[in-house]
């Protein structure tokens, strides 16, 4: 579930977060999100090494600092020292949640947030942990010594500011540790990279705040048995003409084949690439679908002074990427005529609902006859947005305590390209 809440900072502005993971019937440890310049609490990195935590049982709070995101604030307010004191205020609100243990208190800093929950550690006995993420740390190294809890340092080889992160590193007296992760940038722009530092900031967070694992909760077996269970909810569409399941890349295409063969219909896939943030590629400032439509979210654009022409870069860019993935998952073909049909749109679960929310978008620009979304998992307040996006909207699950997707799978193994190729091959 997440829940978001408003608060003051020192200079009075108000200051937006979304809190994630929260269970009411338990006392929680707490992870702050610190993100860097230009991102916010939507931070998709972010998101995501929180759900991590949130499987473990961590409440998560993602901020959005002063002259960011939903908070208000000029860019003239942007700085370290600022962001310290959001982290205040953030700390002064966690310390009226009954629901959270106060002595596990952690910080999740990346880039110039990381650097901001240095200066702040240095000064507040409520943090009991620190990890810091690629943050800048010139001109800031003498405050490692004077950090008394322990601080994890994440690190890409092929950042810039790798120097510093070792710097800081030997600076530090207390119980610390280094990871080094091979390859990656300050973005840690490859999944593999991103996947490899939240597993090791997950598991900091876990030894050094001592959280028990919490049961998980499975409500399917697979993909495929989610596929299944989502097709009976659909019979009103079995063997009816003009329908077709388009299921998203590559996790839906399980789930999407056992809903089109139970309604012996046409599968195919929907390719949605996002445009990303400038200098922040997982935060989506817009999509460009395989059909050509550009949806773009016209307010970060305006906000962010976007230029016209990184935009049109952008969009050529992913264009070939997607001509890429349709060469590969279709030998090039182009996607079946969906004008005047009914379009099944299905995944494997959902959280922000960022990428099929872009496929709506693009969909809808197509002139169909109708559109469903059919979903096994969802959070209670994106499966609400959604529902308002289409014309007809199933999910099986929202529970109110989500997590991340994969909690509710016994097996969520990844799928590659040549499984959806063969899936592809098999339904055609």
């Amino acid at each position: 579930m997440k829940e978001k809440v408003t608060f003051k900072n020192n200079k009075g502005f108000l200051l937006v977060a979304n809190i994630m993971g929260l269970q009411r019937d338990i006392i929680q440890p707490v992870v702050i999100f610190a993100h860097g310049l230009h991102s916010s609490k939507d931070s998709s990195r972010n998101i995501y090494i929180a759900e991590g935590l949130a499987e473990k049982g961590f409440c998560c709070f993602l901020l959005d600092f002063t002259g960011h995101g939903e908070s208000e604030g000029e860019f003239s307010d942007i700085s370290i020292e600022q962001f310290a004191h959001d982290l205040d205020a953030a700390l002064d609100y966690i310390d009226g949640m009954k629901e959270i243990d106060h002595m596990r208190i952690g910080i999740c800093g990346s880039s110039m947030g990381g650097t901001a929950a240095l200066v702040k550690a240095t000064t507040d006995e409520r943090i009991k942990a620190l990890s810091l993420r690629s943050a800048p740390a010139e001109g800031f190294f003498h405050y490692a010594k004077h950090i008394n809890i322990p601080v994890l340092i994440v690190q890409g080889d092929a950042d810039p500011i790798i120097k510093e992160s070792l710097t800081l590193y030997e600076h530090f007296i207390s119980d610390k540790k280094l990871v080094l992760i091979k390859g990656a940038d300050h973005l840690y722009s490859k999944e593999e990279h991103l996947r490899e530092a939240r597993e090791a900031i997950v598991d900091w967070f876990v030894e050094k705040l001592g959280q028990e694992e919490v049961p998980e909760i499975k409500i399917y077996k697979d993909r495929k048995d989610a596929g299944i269970q989502l097709a009976s909810r659909l019979k009103d569409y079995k063997d009816r003409e003009g329908v077709i399941v388009l299921a998203l890349p590559r996790g839906g295409v399980v789930t999407g084949y056992e809903v089109s063969s139970y309604l012996s219909c046409p599968l195919d896939v929907f390719i949605v690439r996002k445009i990303g943030f400038p200098g922040e590629p997982e935060f989506a400032i817009g999509a460009v679908s395989e059909t050509g439509t550009v949806v773009l979210n016209e307010s970060v654009v305006s906000m962010y002074q976007i230029s016209e022409k990184y935009i049109k870069d952008e969009i050529a860019r992913q264009k070939k990427e997607i001509e890429r993935r349709v060469s590969a998952y279709r030998g090039g073909k182009k996607m079946p005529e969906i004008k005047g049909k009914t379009i099944i749109l299905v995944d494997d679960g959902v959280a922000t609902g960022a990428t099929i929310k872009a496929a709506i978008s693009a969909l809808k620009m197509e002139k169909i006859e109708k559109l469903v979304v059919a979903l096994p998992i969802s959070p209670p307040e994106t499966a609400d947005k959604l529902r308002q996006m289409v014309d007809e909207f199933i999910c099986l699950e929202t529970p109110d305590d989500f997590m991340a997707v994969g909690s509710y799978y016994q097996d969520f193994t990844q799928v590659n390209d040549e499984e959806v190729i063969e899936i592809l091959e098999k339904s055609g």
